[in-house]
């Protein structure tokens, strides 16, 4: 673990370094760089870009091992009834877009 934390280390280091060769080579940091953004871009800031909508995304494994331990605790057919009214057969069937919506429906389960 130790090794691990040195190689961190070293590469902070290394980031370091070039952040304080960039500024000695362009004199400084640019104008607007100390300044607050707008509120426009505050809110851009403050969320991801790649964070597409409010709820974060669910993937099919995780969507898989819930309903999973829902089947264990003796509701399988209420799990199998979810997918089905969804208008599929199985979990694979179902859409990667469709998997937050029927993740959520099954925590109410």
């Amino acid at each position: 673990m130790n090794e691990g934390l040195m190689k961190m280390a070293e590469g902070y280091e290394l980031i370091a370094a070039g952040i304080r060769q960039m500024i000695s080579e362009s004199k400084g940091l640019p104008e607007d760089a100390g300044k607050a953004p707008e509120k426009k871009e505050a809110a851009e800031a403050a969320s991801p870009k790649w964070k597409e909508k409010d709820e974060p995304q669910i993937d099919r494994k995780t969507v898989r091992a819930f309903l999973t331990e829902k089947s264990r605790a003796g509701k399988t057919s209420e799990v199998k009834s979810l997918i089905t009214e969804f208008g599929y057969s199985k979990l694979s069937d179902v859409p990667d877009e469709k998997l937050s919506e029927l993740y959520q429906k099954a925590q109410a389960l």
